[in-house]
């Protein structure tokens, strides 16, 4: 049996999502997996989505185009239907401002540096009992 039920990643980078992919099915991470190029895309399908529905966690990128995961999560405050659902901030960026925005943030359980790790979704879980 899978950890959760539904996992959302929002991110344009296609190697990200495909490697994240492979980790999460392989370490039977979530049962539904969906993902969003953009933020844009992302809030659309979480409006549309039951409640019962959304995704336990969201694995948000910092840049893509359109809307970037700063924008998304400003969308997202305004929108949020579920106080259990955990954010968790995928980048590969080293800059330090973007790690201290990301923990001064209320909403964001943690900062993923990419690429993704095994152990980074060990951490997701413990951090989501």
């Amino acid at each position: 049996m899978a950890t959760f039920k539904n996992i959302c990643i929002v991110d344009d980078d296609d190697m990200f999502i495909r490697v994240s992919k492979f980790i999460m099915k392989d370490e039977n991470f979530a049962e539904n997996i969906y993902h969003y190029y953009d933020g844009r895309e992302a809030i659309e399908h979480l409006i549309a989505t039951q409640p019962s529905e959304l995704p336990e966690i969201l694995l948000v990128d910092i840049n893509m185009p359109m809307m970037d995961g700063w924008e998304f999560m400003d969308e997202l405050e305004k929108i949020r239907k579920d106080d259990k659902m955990k954010i968790y901030i995928t980048s590969s960026s080293i800059d330090p401002a973007d790690l201290k925005k990301a923990e001064g943030n209320p909403f964001v359980s943690g900062f993923i540096s990419k690429p993704i790790e095994p152990e980074a979704l060990k951490k997701i879980i413990d951090g989501y009992k």
